[in-house]
């Protein structure tokens, strides 16, 4: 079921979309609002439980809105949304004081890949001065940017970043050869060459199996973990389900994807499923150490000092993600197509 968003600044260009129909009895399914960044196969643990009715089993009626991690944020904090799929934006403001808490992880493997518009910028150094086309200020696609430049040895901030925003922008300017430099997905990469529109476009970087961060992190108020425990922890089943029929089925994967993709080839969606899937977390948790990587590089990108830095118990708590994973084994709990 669809609803709107009061007004605001924070969700301007946010748009939201219906998940599957619900029944006569909806009404007694409690609305839960959440926001995704992408319609990528990133997001299959959160558009499963829509499909297969995990939502639902759990009492939820889930409206998902589209927007960036910079708009997502906001939105969270300010309580418009009840929870966020743009991790790695809500740790930037977590580490500026949000009261926010990452509670899931689906991923901990990027599979970005740095491409250029022109001829003369064939490696990442080339790229020096040049913009940058990512999604949106703070997101992954340009803390994953600044973590290649710094492997590379080089300023992040010699490159300008500018973001594209939801949708097929960055493709565009790949296409279009608007901007130097963007960042895109492998499914992008096979819509553009099937398109034929990468003939004049090199690949410069490839992400997969060389920038270890998670993504597509669930984030939700602190105090909505405290007060509304049960209701997280719903939350988290449903989507932990998703999460194991990802990796369990295939080719119904790639199709729910595609349902969220109008317009883009199944073969694309499916071109993005092994290298997601590789990258897989076991029960939606990471481990302390790259909770302590991710939190310590994002600070020092954004410049909080080290001894500012929240510790990582206000910033992931994963107490829930384990406990599920514990009681959906104990139960034999399996997916169904």
């Amino acid at each position: 079921m669809t609803r709107s968003l009061a007004p605001s600044l924070a969700l301007a260009a946010a748009v939201a979309f219906a998940g599957d129909a619900l029944p006569a009895s909806a009404q007694t399914l409690e609305k839960l609002s959440m926001s995704i960044a992408s319609t990528s196969m990133n997001y299959a643990p959160y558009f499963i439980p829509i499909a297969k009715g995990y939502f639902k089993e759990e009492g939820f009626d889930v409206q998902i809105i589209k927007a960036a991690g910079g708009a997502a944020t906001p939105a969270l904090l300010s309580g418009q949304t009840d929870v966020s799929t743009s991790g790695s934006a809500a740790l930037s403001a977590i580490l500026k004081g949000g009261q926010m808490r990452i509670i899931f992880y689906p991923w901990d493997q990027l599979t970005y890949q740095v491409w250029s518009t022109k001829p003369e910028i064939k490696t990442i150094q080339d790229m020096k001065g040049k913009a940058v086309g990512i999604q949106s200020r703070g997101d992954t696609f340009e803390t994953s940017m600044r973590l290649v430049l710094l492997k590379h040895g080089m300023d992040p901030n010699s490159v300008s970043y500018t973001p594209l925003g939801f949708g097929d922008a960055r493709r565009a300017a790949i296409a279009s050869g608007s901007l130097p430099v963007a960042i895109i997905s492998p499914q992008d990469v096979d819509e553009l060459k099937k398109g034929g529109l990468l003939k004049n476009a090199t690949l410069i970087y490839d992400m997969y199996k060389k920038i270890e961060l998670p993504l597509t992190g669930t984030a939700v108020r602190a105090v909505d973990l405290e007060q509304k425990r049960d209701r997280v922890k719903r939350f988290i089943r449903a989507v932990a389900k998703g999460h194991a029929y990802a990796a369990a089925f295939r080719a119904e994967t790639i199709q729910i994807v595609a349902d969220y993709n109008k317009g883009v080839s199944p073969d694309s969606i499916a071109a993005t499923y092994d290298d997601t899937m590789n990258g897989r977390t076991d029960d939606g948790s990471i481990s302390d150490e790259l909770q302590k990587t991710e939190a310590t590089i994002r600070a020092q990108l954004i410049g909080v000092a080290k001894d500012k830095m929240p510790p990582l118990s206000k910033i992931y708590d994963f107490t829930l993600a384990k406990e599920v994973g514990r009681e959906l084994k104990a139960q034999g709990w399996k997916p169904t197509k």
